[in-house]
């Protein structure tokens, strides 16, 4: 096997009893929030067209919660089963337009055969974070002045009263559409 046990080389792998390899994954990952190393257990074995790669990993994320602003942590269990096939371009592949298939949606190893475990964790980790972060249900969303301390500040001073009166002049056609009792 090589000396790295995160980069598995497909030719190496058919060599081994059973064509399987089962890989403990504890690293920090760049480019992840984490605060702690991913963790996992993989079984890695090679088919006739390719590895498969099959486990799963922990990780425990620092994020910030798009609503209130806070950080909080969100734990991520990511299971992970995907296939790579050894890319040989045909002619087909040269062609500008033709109908995608099946095998097109099939990750490809890269041309010395080699496959990356840190990578594939890497694209997990970051497909599983969720796109619209939340600290909870309950979340207070951002804190804002009370209402007796913003009018206190308008209300206090002239410039700030001024600036509340003032409407953008492209806004301004806008206020001809409501009443004046429902602007306010």
């Amino acid at each position: 096997m090589s000396n790295n046990p995160l980069k598995i080389n497909i030719d190496d792998l058919r060599l081994l009893p059973q064509q399987r390899l089962n890989v403990s994954f504890k690293e920090s990952v760049d480019g992840l929030d984490a605060v702690k190393p991913v963790s996992g257990e993989f079984t890695v074995s090679a088919g006739a067209t390719g590895i498969k790669l099959n486990g799963q990993v922990q990780t425990l994320l620092k994020l910030t919660c798009h609503r209130c602003l806070q950080p909080y942590f969100l734990s991520l269990n990511v299971p992970i089963d995907e296939h790579f096939q050894v890319w040989t371009p045909q002619a087909d592949d040269l062609r500008r337009e033709r109908e995608l298939t099946a095998g097109d949606f099939i990750e490809h190893l890269s041309e010395d055969g080699t496959l990356d475990i840190v990578d594939v964790v890497y694209q997990a980790v970051t497909l599983a974070t969720p796109v619209t972060c939340l600290c909870g249900d309950d979340c207070p969303g951002p804190a804002f002045p009370s209402n007796e301390a913003r009018r206190g500040s308008l209300a206090g001073d002239k410039e700030g009263r001024d600036r509340a009166d003032r409407i953008d002049p492209r806004w301004k056609n806008l206020k001809t559409l409501f009443p004046k009792d429902e602007t306010d």
